[in-house]
């Protein structure tokens, strides 16, 4: 005889709500949005300015990836040992004082790179990483759709924050929309940690004395020998490689086949739009169907719109491709968190999240280079969208030999159904 579950009541439905919408609204005015999506906005007018070319404006998009991959480590220790809370809080003051920081240029490339490195580092607490570190002491059974309906605030973000500083920087110019945009996180940020609760912090005596427990190092040490972790880190890195090399040239790659720049926008805006889809989608998916199997079908997806960009010609096919590009991404982003908390549980999940995360910043990185170098020496895109497809084949056949994950206990009070207001039968 079923009987239904006992409600939580409006406290604890209250409680799960707030947490998904400050982590969307964290992410909405984090790194990626606030910093990685606008920076083709920024990169033409300091250009212009500066009679820099736009390589060289270009290079804040790599320096900050790179400051993402070398900060995402720090970030994860230092939320395992102080909470995550706290860290997010002093990461985003960081981030958006070197994001209005921007309006300094002087015209230094090395000024240039230097301050976007440090908003990539400091950006890694304002991410993903920062964000959704808290979801797996709260959410169990729907860690999944939580997590896909936090991301959908990062998607929006990628979305419209482009739009508002094109629109800023018309009106007020560049310099005074980097502040604009810096003052914006910090105020954002704000909001979003006093949404944010912790269920389970850092012991006091570990707080005084700054030590770990030994069984928690223990348990991490042991994480590091694990093959299922780099198996993890492997997947994710050819994903990014794969899959976010395009992004800076796409639009380069739809002129080459005709298209004028309008065409190539509304290109990118259905990526965003396959972004925000299968982000959700797979939030909810995971939930029901073993994540591996989930990342194995949406990167076979990615991987026949990656093929799709080479052999087609015909505008309607090339936007399907590019939105089925998109579902990759989106999955990518809510795939690393849950593998990493259903293959290790919640022990030092921000320290190796933080690992498995600085991995796929530095696919981002690589990604975008390498094809920018298939595309100098042999003039066209073909190789590279002969070899990206292969790479993201491989990697969903890796992901398929992790196996069956930890199948964590319900934690107590987590119905994550109550995020959406009503309570699991």
């Amino acid at each position: 005889m079923r009987t239904k579950a006992k409600s939580l009541g409006p406290v604890s439905r209250w409680l799960y709500s707030a947490i998904a919408l400050g982590a969307a609204f964290g992410m909405m005015a984090g790194y990626a949005a606030m910093f990685n999506a606008t920076s083709g906005v920024f990169a033409k007018a300091v250009a212009l300015e500066f009679h820099w070319g736009r390589s060289d404006a270009a290079l804040s998009y790599a320096a900050s990836s790179l400051g993402l991959a070398i900060g995402s480590p720090a970030v994860g220790m230092l939320m395992d040992r102080f909470g995550a809370r706290k860290v997010i809080l002093i990461f985003s003051v960081i981030f958006g004082t070197s994001l209005a920081a921007m309006a300094l240029q002087t015209g230094s490339l090395y000024l240039w790179v230097a301050i976007s490195v440090v908003a990539g580092i400091s950006g890694a607490g304002t991410s993903v990483l920062g964000y959704l570190t808290v979801f797996p002491q709260w959410f169990d059974r729907h860690l999944g759709l939580a997590i896909g309906v936090a991301m959908c605030g990062l998607g929006v973000g990628t979305i419209v924050m482009p739009t508002l500083a094109q629109a800023l920087v018309l009106a007020y110019g560049w310099r005074m929309t980097y502040v604009f945009l810096g003052c914006g996180s910090i105020l954002v940020a704000f909001v979003a940690v006093a949404l944010l609760r912790e269920k389970t912090k850092s012991s006091t005596r570990q707080l005084q004395t700054g030590s770990q427990d030994p069984e928690q190092k223990l348990f991490f040490r042991n994480a590091l020998k694990s093959r299922k972790l780099w198996t993890i880190c492997a997947v994710f890195f050819m994903a990014a490689v794969a899959t976010l090399s395009l992004g800076p040239h796409l639009p380069a790659l739809f002129s080459d086949k005709g298209f004028n720049a309008v065409d190539a926008a509304k290109a990118a805006s259905m990526a965003g739009v396959g972004l925000l889809t299968g982000r959700l989608l797979t939030g909810i998916l995971i939930d029901k169907v073993h994540a591996p199997y989930i990342a194995f079908s949406f990167f076979l997806i990615g991987a026949a719109g990656l093929y799709t960009l080479r052999v087609s010609s015909d505008y309607r096919i090339l936007l399907i491709a590019t939105t089925c590009i998109g579902l990759s991404i989106g999955a990518e982003g809510d795939l690393i968190s849950y593998l990493v908390r259903s293959y290790f549980g919640t022990r030092s999940f921000g320290s190796l999240y933080g690992i498995a995360y600085s991995i796929y910043a530095l696919g981002v990185v690589i990604g975008p280079i390498g094809v920018g170098r298939f595309f100098d020496a042999h003039g066209n895109y073909d190789i590279a969208l002969i070899i990206l497809p292969c790479i993201l084949v491989f990697s969903g056949v890796l992901v398929l030999t992790l196996g069956r994950y930890q199948r964590l206990g319900s934690q107590s009070g987590d119905e994550a159904s109550d995020l959406l207001g009503f309570a699991t039968t």
